[in-house]
């Protein structure tokens, strides 16, 4: 079983993205009893390895997104913010005779004369 386990890491490890190698777990999930002679014990161990790692990986799947999430809703929130800060100076800067294309163009083009992100902050 060693040497089965050992050939397939060998030739699987080129196309693994990861430094490290993989964990293989020796379990028996068949519901009979183990026959005599079987390391029982060994493979006990192995199941729970297996079912711990599992329920692991469940809950960092889990962290992951709640993560992504907060990544997520804080760009869209800033993104917000932005478009606020553009908004209210486009709005302070226009006039009722000005070129308002021209106001917008002069903002997008030259935020920093505007002050656009010192409001960010």
């Amino acid at each position: 079983l060693m040497r089965v386990q050992s050939a397939l890491i060998w030739n699987i490890s080129p196309l693994m993205s990861s430094a490290q190698p993989p964990v293989m777990y020796t379990t028996s999930l068949w519901s009979l009893p183990f026959e005599s002679g079987a390391p029982v014990r060994l493979l006990q161990a192995q199941e729970r390895a297996l079912l711990r790692d599992l329920r692991s990986a469940i809950d960092k799947r889990i962290e992951n997104k709640i993560a992504s999430a907060c990544r997520f809703a804080v760009r869209v929130r800033n993104h917000a913010k932005m478009v606020d800060c553009y908004l209210t100076t486009y709005y302070n800067h226009k006039s009722l005779f000005g070129n308002k294309k021209q106001i917008s163009d002069q903002i997008i083009e030259h935020p920093q004369n505007y002050h656009i992100y010192e409001g960010l902050s």
